[in-house]
């Protein structure tokens, strides 16, 4: 029988080598470990503190987007947020999203599906977010004659690469919104009847769970709230890009600091948007050929380019929240095997984490 979980880890790696060949095959490994030495590391502090803001204000729209089903302190959904990323970072194909949803359904009392749900509304929104950086920054470029390495195939494939991307993340908010709307309940109750009637009591009570976390779709004004607290999700992360791109002195490659500011922007959403390929393990490969390529187009070197594109992806964002994410697994009694465990439905315990317990009480009952 076909392991579609083996299947999928072994394609993500498939895909990560790939693009880790493409990045190497375009430099001169000298140069980059030369650019990676000369570095000025000043700037790496304030943007790992930086990245650590990001992830606050992602928790704090994950609260407004949990809010309907309940209301939990900033400071509970911090440490899961963490410990998703971490997870996203060390699992193959982003079980970290299933991570984070099982865990806050046992630590805060609500239905997985229906968490899920609210993280699937955080990647959409996370996406159109970075469209928008896309939309915003390339026209200023062009105006300014910031792209340098393109011709008019570059331009093709550009235009179909947006194309596909803007189809996709609006396709799946409007999707997601039409779900949420009352016009979806007779197309649920044809799409239960296809499945036999021996699961279909489950399957409805499974959907009812998803759709009920999708209840901040229900307005144009709630939809709007999720936008602007997703804004400076981004815009902290631009800093910690900015932040880096001084450290390899990125900013003497451009005309003028708006130039640079614009091109971080692109950066940004770039490298971030190719992360929705199934990788390995936290979008390494994918992560760093985008970003490479988007500062190669815009007349940087190849090989700083790389430099600062493996730097900011491994030492400003995958490490230091995988190593605060370990911290709070330590904290909370859990190991990465729970993690593991957690990315099936039969992993969830009989009994949540009683709310009431601090997180010291709770792991000195759990070692009880």
């Amino acid at each position: 029988m076909l392991d579609f979980k083996r299947l999928r880890f072994w394609i993500g790696i498939l895909i990560s080598l790939l693009f880790l060949v493409i990045l190497v095959w375009s430099i001169d490994i000298r140069y980059t470990l030369s650019e990676l030495k000369s570095a000025n590391y000043i700037y790496v502090i304030p943007a790992i503190a930086l990245y650590f803001v990001s992830v606050y204000f992602r928790s704090i729209r994950w609260k407004l987007l949990l809010s309907h089903m309940k209301d939990i302190p900033v400071n509970r959904l911090y440490p899961i947020v963490v410990i998703g990323y971490m997870a996203n970072n060390l699992l193959p194909v982003r079980l970290g999203e299933l991570v984070r949803a099982y865990y806050l359904a046992r630590r805060e009392s609500i239905n997985g599906a229906s968490s899920l749900a609210s993280i699937a509304v955080e990647r959409v929104y996370d996406g159109l977010t970075l469209l928008c950086f896309c939309v915003i920054s390339i026209p200023f470029l062009i105006s300014l004659g910031a792209f340098k390495a393109i011709n008019s195939s570059s331009n093709t494939h550009a235009v179909i690469f947006a194309f596909i991307a803007i189809s996709m993340f609006v396709g799946a908010l409007l999707t997601l919104t039409f779900m949420s709307s009352s016009k979806f309940i007779q197309f649920r109750i044809a799409l239960i009847k296809l499945f036999p009637d021996t699961i279909q009591s489950k399957i409805n009570s499974i959907l009812g769970q998803f759709l009920e976390g999708l209840a901040s779709l229900k307005t144009i004004k709630s939809q709007s709230t999720i936008l602007m607290f997703s804004i400076p999700v981004w815009l902290s992360e631009c800093g910690v890009y900015l932040l880096v791109g001084y450290s390899f002195e990125i900013h003497t490659y451009f005309a003028s600091p708006i130039i640079f500011i614009l091109a971080i922007i692109l950066v940004t959403a770039t490298s971030n948007l190719i992360t929705a390929i199934p990788s390995s393990v936290g979008g390494i490969g994918p992560f760093e050929v985008a970003a490479q390529q988007t500062l190669v187009v815009l007349g940087l070197n190849s090989s700083l380019a790389a430099a600062y594109s493996g730097f900011i992806h491994i030492i400003a964002l995958w490490l230091p929240v995988n190593l605060l994410g370990i911290l709070f697994l330590w904290k909370h009694n859990m190991s990465m095997k729970t993690l593991v465990d957690m990315t099936t439905p039969q992993s969830e315990p009989s009994e949540p984490y009683n709310n009431t317990y601090s997180d010291g009480e709770m792991r000195d009952k759990t070692c009880k």
